[in-house]
């Protein structure tokens, strides 16, 4: 600003505008730790803006993204949930910053900073606000940078994750393709951010029962990063995790039974035991291990693929509910019908918080839920779940699904 404003002078309008109720000092705890703010009421900000000649506003918004690069880390790590609840309450501002965008320069900078906090959300497990900001950000990146931009492209990459996270697979699926297109013509083929694109392609397809697909996605970047990065790398490994899944997805197992431990044993040696590469081959693991049966070996990983992911990424996080309905799942198998309702319970509660009322996740876990119930003869429980479950059963994954199917069969024939 010129003239610079002194402190003194600061001071003395911030406690002007005190006094007159424009704006008030707040604890914010959304992040569970208190962070004062300053809450300004409407008029003011208003007032402000209109003051504001237009060949300075660029400045301000430059200004405002300087600010916001201080407070959001440039690193963001996987599954890192206490990051993301931390800058979670700058969402508003940066979607509302991205509204400001006038131009090609000031675009480029609130873009990359709003991809930046977007991926600090997502990997806190706050898909929703995730895709509030990924779509914010790839409308103003498309309008002012143009569709091959990389920074464009990292919008759309963060688009199509969060549209998977929330269950809307197809059209993760068509945005992944999209962007993957995009990246072959700006980087080519086998560059990092193109094979993260490529990767990440395997999740609808695996949700949409391609798993031979998804399987060969797998493959293929497996085989590209142990080539370029090495078979020990982090990223490599993580890929390997991810494999063991789908094997168990596609009936691979002999495979599986060869891939499996040894993926865990290489993750546990060279990254590990809170590298998320490491706490996903232990869940992935104990999934495939459910999926072939063999449930005395798997509860103990699936155990400790829980106790995993709560501690590094926290008990709420949508991953972690994950692995306490497969826990379930396996209890039951096994006859530990009322321990498996527990964590039924605990996932199904949790991902209506996190996922939403009708995310295809928590139908599907609810309908499981009142058969555990109905099961262990809590009937009237059972049923008032079904009854609340069947319509959106319908709705969402429709009237002949097996889902659907199952929740109607635990009501009484009408």
């Amino acid at each position: 600003m010129e003239p610079q404003l002194s402190g003194d002078r600061v001071e003395s309008a911030l406690r002007g505008l005190l006094d007159h109720s424009l704006i008030s000092l707040v604890d914010s705890e959304d992040s569970g730790e208190a962070v004062r703010c300053v809450q300004t009421h409407g008029v003011l900000l208003d007032s402000v803006a209109a003051t504001v000649p237009d060949d300075r506003r660029p400045l301000l918004v430059q200004g405002a993204v300087r600010l916001l690069e201080a407070e959001i880390p440039a690193e963001v790590e996987v599954g890192g949930a206490a990051v993301g609840g931390r800058v979670r309450g700058l969402v508003p501002h940066v979607t509302r910053l991205l509204e400001l965008v006038e131009d090609h320069d000031t675009g480029a900078g609130v873009v990359g900073v709003a991809n930046l906090l977007d991926r600090h959300v997502f990997e806190s497990g706050d898909y929703q606000a995730s895709l509030h900001v990924a779509q914010a950000a790839m409308k103003t990146a498309d309008l002012y940078l143009g569709e091959d931009h990389p920074l464009t492209l990292d919008a759309g990459h963060n688009t199509a994750l969060a549209l998977f996270r929330l269950g809307r697979f197809e059209d993760s699926e068509a945005l992944h393709r999209k962007v993957i297109g995009g990246r072959e013509r700006v980087f080519g083929e086998e560059h990092p951010e193109t094979l993260r694109s490529f990767l990440a392609l395997h999740e609808p397809l695996g949700l949409l029962g391609r798993f031979v697909e998804g399987l060969a996605v797998l493959r293929r970047t497996r085989e590209v990063r142990g080539r370029i990065l090495g078979e020990s790398h982090p990223d490599t490994l993580y890929v390997r995790a991810l494999l063991i899944e789908y094997l168990a997805s596609a009936g691979e197992e002999e495979e599986f039974s060869r891939v499996g431990p040894e993926t865990v044993a290489l993750c546990e040696e060279f990254l590990g035991p809170d590298s998320m590469a490491t706490v996903t081959s232990r869940h992935t693991y104990a999934y495939g291990l459910h999926r072939f049966g063999r449930y005395e070996q798997a509860e103990p990983v699936a155990r400790a693929a829980l106790s995993d992911r709560q501690r590094v990424q926290g008990a709420e996080h949508p991953l972690a509910l994950s692995a306490a309905i497969l826990l379930s799942w396996i209890l039951a198998e096994r006859g530990s019908l009322e321990e498996s309702i527990s964590y039924a319970r605990l996932a199904v509660n949790g991902q209506e918080r996190a996922l939403g009322p009708e995310h295809p996740y928590l139908l599907t876990n609810r309908t499981g839920l009142a058969a555990s119930l109905a099961a262990f003869g809590e009937v009237a429980e059972a049923q008032a779940l079904a009854r609340l479950n069947l319509p959106l059963c319908e709705r969402v994954l429709g009237t002949d699904s097996p889902v659907t199917a199952k929740t109607r069969s635990l009501l009484p024939a009408p």
